[in-house]
């Protein structure tokens, strides 16, 4: 994005995943998705891949990624948990689940980048590294995105959300890495209603 790498890469742990519960690699994060459809060309000059993958008991993990071609600084993911086929006596609906959104983020400079929100409250908040792992519910949940901040470069990656489908945000500081999670509420999804969750980042220069 914009000749920078944010996204973590090892071999073992991929950049972004999701997660169907609130267990830190819980199903989802493994399982094998298979290309549904991919767009190339379509109105607006946007190009699409929709992945979805088995995470058992009759749910699928399904994601749609968008990239505008005529601006290559954002992209857009739309993730649902969808219950395809709950077995009898269920009432039509799966297991508890939860959609768990897991990007780790590459740090260029740890000391200088930090993440920053205005809360629904309408506080101002800048966490850095030194703080661990917090999480943001309620009234204390950034207001619909959140950015983070490289002060040497000049740069922020801004990830904006439906605060309506997200129910509480976990920062979370590695070693030269940050986590930025999306958490929806937690309850079973029958087929008329599916958790999800729509967000998209930007690079955005800072001032």
């Amino acid at each position: 994005m914009a000749g920078t790498q944010w996204l973590h890469s090892r071999v073992e742990v991929n950049g972004y995943e999701e997660y169907s519960g609130t267990e830190y690699r819980s199903a989802g994060c493994t399982e094998e998705y298979a290309v549904i459809e991919q767009d190339l060309e379509q109105a607006g000059e946007v190009e699409s891949l929709k992945l979805e993958g088995d995470i058992g008991g009759g749910v699928v993990l399904a994601r749609q990624i968008y990239f505008a071609k005529d601006d290559p600084k954002i992209f857009r993911i739309d993730s649902s948990i969808l219950a395809r086929k709950v077995g009898a006596g269920s009432g039509g609906f799966s297991r508890l689940v939860c959609l768990r959104v897991h990007p780790m983020f590459s740090l260029l400079h740890p000391t200088e980048s930090y993440v920053s929100f205005i809360s629904l409250s309408g506080f101002k908040h800048e966490i850095w590294p030194d703080s661990s792992e917090l999480f943001y519910e309620g009234d204390l949940r950034p207001n619909g995105e959140w950015i983070l901040v490289n002060k040497c470069l000049g740069l922020g990656l801004v990830n904006r959300f439906d605060i309506n489908q997200v129910h509480k945000c976990l920062i979370h500081w590695g070693t030269g890495t940050v986590n930025l999670e999306l958490w929806s509420e937690q309850r079973p999804v029958s087929k008329q209603s599916p958790l999800k969750i729509s967000h998209e980042y930007e690079v955005r220069a800072i001032q």
